[in-house]
């Protein structure tokens, strides 16, 4: 599974593409996504639960959802934007995550097939079209409940990891904090998501630093790697060489200019 590294951490970011035949691998990131068939039918798996998706439907990701799609002789608009297009959406989930589902987009397809064409600067429109298509999202929502304990915890736990990660954090503190034992839970994160706790921690950490090299020129490679969380340099060095395919200086040297 691969953590989009692109799609993290910024502020009214938004990306849209149209794709004719698509199928992406499982994957997670922390913005929200919509996935809109305008034709054709596929299939979307979003943390375990596979949706079939008809002509004129579309489902909403929550941020930090495993997902992957197969839409092979379809066309399919995605759209990929932060969070902070639709507080209103998250408002009104009150914490709850919303269980991923095909929605009919009758009366509002033209906001739907327009997401790809409109300018990633003209941050009114955007909101706009996304809030009112979050909306209709709303309005035949479902909402998780305790009958899926493990999605429930991975939310929870991804949640306190995007918060937290600068500070110390480990397994057993974690596992503490939300009362599970500490092998169930890392058994439950390695199942939900192939990936083990500590490089979790490692990808939100690593991600936080590329942004530090570039926009935080003044700073030297360990202080960067400390004020993201890394307690030791050689650490820093060989979780970011693992994430990003090289060391953090010829990162900054190759993005940083």
């Amino acid at each position: 599974m691969k953590y989009q590294n692109e799609n993290f951490g910024g502020n009214y970011v938004y990306r849209s593409r149209i794709h004719y035949g698509w199928t992406v691998s499982a994957h997670l990131h922390e913005y929200s996504e919509l996935i809109y068939c305008k034709e054709g039918e596929g299939v979307v798996t979003v943390d375990g639960r596979t949706i079939p998706l008809e002509s004129r439907q579309f489902v909403w990701i929550s941020p930090n959802a495993i997902h992957q799609y197969s839409f092979e002789g379809a066309t399919v608009i995605c759209a990929v934007f932060s969070n902070d297009f639709i507080p209103l959406f998250f408002r009104a989930s009150e914490g709850r995550s919303l269980l991923p589902k095909a929605t009919d987009a009758c009366g509002i397809e033209a906001l739907l097939d327009s997401l790809y064409l409109l300018s990633k600067d003209d941050l009114c429109q955007i909101s706009g079209q996304l809030n009112l298509i979050c909306a209709r999202a709303l309005q035949t929502a479902t909402f998780e409940t305790e009958h899926n304990p493990d999605a429930l915890l991975y939310q929870k736990v991804i949640s306190y990891i995007s918060e937290h990660y600068t500070e110390p954090l480990s397994l057993r503190a974690v596992a503490s904090r939300f009362g599970y034992n500490e092998k169930y839970l890392s058994h439950c994160l390695h199942t939900l998501t192939g990936i083990h706790f500590s490089r979790l921690v490692a990808f939100y950490r690593v991600n936080h630093a590329k942004q530090l090299l570039i926009s935080r020129k003044e700073l030297g490679i360990s202080e960067i790697a400390f004020a993201c969380g890394f307690s030791a340099l050689n650490t820093f060095h060989r979780a970011f060489r693992e994430v990003v395919g090289m060391l953090p200086s010829e990162y900054r040297k190759k993005y940083g200019e």
